[in-house]
């Protein structure tokens, strides 16, 4: 009888471990970025997974299929309003088939809570379930879910990508990126200086672009 105490204990120490260990990796694997599925090229200048610059100007890929719903305009938007230039600005291209553009919405949207009751308990519970959706590498369209989907994080890779273009023209005229301001496609400086996003796309590609949390 003790010996099998032993073993039972020994198994239930090693399952506890195991389902711990599972649980940590998963969360790292939720926190980790999915690979770039963009690379640049003597001519292209990727910023992130969704912006890259090109002799065409500033592209975004946008992933979720156009059924009607104007979701390549909206996201454009979106994009555009962050990275502090006009919407005619901004050329959008379907994104290839890849784990980054996973829907950040459909899973969380699956869970049994109306929209206009829930909590922030319940909006949180969404946003972990959603992730999972980069686990599973789910890019679709469809569920209404494109806008929920793209508002947060269009923003956010907006945001970042002006702000790794800023950083760029910081380290090439030797000041602090927060001194800096944009505005329609331009940086500028308070001692005078100024470039088009385009002059520092080569630099800010090779720049790991900052995580914005808005």
């Amino acid at each position: 009888m003790s010996r099998l105490g032993k073993i039972a204990r020994r198994s239930f120490l090693f399952g506890s471990v195991a389902i711990v260990g599972g649980v940590a990796f998963g969360f790292y694997k939720l926190n980790q970025d999915p690979e770039n599925p963009l690379k640049s090229t003597a001519s292209t200048h990727v910023l992130n997974p969704f912006v890259f610059i090109d002799q065409n100007g500033i592209t975004l890929i946008a992933p979720k299929a156009e059924m009607g719903q104007g979701v390549h305009t909206t996201w454009a938007a979106l994009i555009a309003e962050e990275l502090d230039v006009e919407l005619d600005q901004i050329n959008v291209l379907h994104g290839p088939p890849a784990i980054a553009y996973y829907n950040s919405a459909l899973m969380g949207a699956a869970l049994p809570f109306l929209d206009y009751e829930i909590g922030r308990f319940q909006d949180n519970l969404r946003g972990f379930v959603g992730e999972a959706g980069k686990l599973l590498g789910i890019q679709l369209t469809g569920g209404s879910t494109s806008m929920k989907d793209g508002f947060e994080r269009m923003r956010e890779v907006g945001a970042s990508a002006r702000e790794t273009i800023k950083q760029a023209a910081a380290d090439e005229w030797g000041l602090k990126r927060q001194d800096l301001s944009t505005k329609i496609g331009v940086v500028s400086a308070a001692t005078g200086q100024s470039g088009r996003y385009e002059s520092f796309a080569e630099a800010a590609s090779r720049i790991s672009p900052p995580r914005i949390s808005l």
